[in-house]
């Protein structure tokens, strides 16, 4: 998998950029928000927008998200075999914790 499909020498990461966001992220509680921006898998990059659920509290912030990640569409190839069969996407669920820093912080008030 990680020599023929992922060609994980070649392509040691997969990233997400976002360019901007679209949506009211509120001070404290729970916001729902769209992410675009361009999602960097095996060499190329593809944009997307991605729906996440954000949780503020105090300085925490909670990010929580899912997409889909049509692999075959973007060019790589199904590992598929006589005997395995796979998707031909990944479903990725995102979860992240931080903080906010206090320069930031200052925006919401």
């Amino acid at each position: 998998m990680h020599k023929e499909i992922l060609q994980s020498l070649k392509f040691p990461e997969a990233s997400f950029t976002p360019d901007r966001m679209e949506g009211r992220l509120s001070a404290e509680g729970d916001s729902q928000v769209d992410i675009h921006g361009q999602f960097k898998l095996h060499g190329s990059e593809h944009e997307m927008t991605i729906q996440a659920q954000v949780r503020m509290k105090g300085d925490e912030v909670t990010v929580s998200t899912q997409f889909v990640v049509p692999y075959v569409r973007w060019g790589m190839k199904n590992p598929s075999t006589f005997i395995l069969r796979v998707s031909d996407h990944v479903e990725v669920e995102v979860r992240a914790i931080g903080r906010v820093r206090q320069d930031v912080a200052r925006l919401f008030r």
